[in-house]
């Protein structure tokens, strides 16, 4: 609703601005419009880094220790039971990223949370038809054309954004099947180091 009453405000100027909800408040009702709106604005981008502070060093250990996607060390954890190893990594992070513009970084976080879409596109299509689940598949309206037609927009929507966003997608996403390649290849060879053992 709020991008309507944008678009019926502002028209085609509305690319011309990088806060045009604050600018459409501005115009609206006047300057206090505009500060009001950046000042909730700065407070939800507040509210969000505070939580991320907390949930970002978890989410990484746990890959670490639970879920054996990251090197287990980095899910050390002190005396007060605190992720001390994945705290400094992302705040290593946090530091590099922090001197790219605001409007880059929008993109990457945009990015990042659309590309969860395109695994569950693909989950529908394998998973429509199996017998690994207790209902034996599912029945989609029209077969495979929704799941199918999703894909393709979304493929079309990632052409959107910049080639250094893309960039920066792609690269983080070949370090991760990198790091997963060698971690599963030890895992392996731990597995058959016990083996070993056992035999003996």
């Amino acid at each position: 609703m709020m991008l309507l009453v944008a678009i019926g405000i502002l028209g085609v100027k509305m690319g011309n601005y990088s806060t045009p909800i604050a600018v459409t408040f501005q115009k609206a009702v006047g300057e206090w419009g505009y500060v009001l709106v950046i000042a909730g604005m700065l407070i939800s981008i507040f509210g969000v880094a505070f939580a991320s502070s907390f949930n970002t060093p978890a989410l990484i250990a746990s890959l670490a220790t639970e879920h054996s996607m990251l090197p287990s060390w980095i899910g050390k954890k002190n005396k007060h039971d605190a992720a001390w190893v994945a705290i400094l990594f992302s705040a290593v992070i946090s530091a590099i990223l922090i001197t790219q513009s605001y409007l880059f970084l929008v993109s990457c976080i945009v990015l990042a949370s659309f590309v969860q879409y395109v695994p569950s596109i693909l989950a529908v299509i394998k998973f429509k038809h199996t017998n690994e689940f207790p209902n034996h598949g599912f029945k989609l309206p029209g077969g495979y054309t929704i799941p199918i037609l999703a894909l393709m927009i979304s493929c079309y929507m990632v052409t959107n954004f910049t080639w250094k966003t893309i960039l920066v997608g792609v690269g983080v996403g070949v370090l991760a099947a990198v790091a997963y390649f060698f971690i599963e290849k030890d895992e392996k060879a731990e597995q058959k180091h016990q083996q070993y053992l056992a035999k003996i």
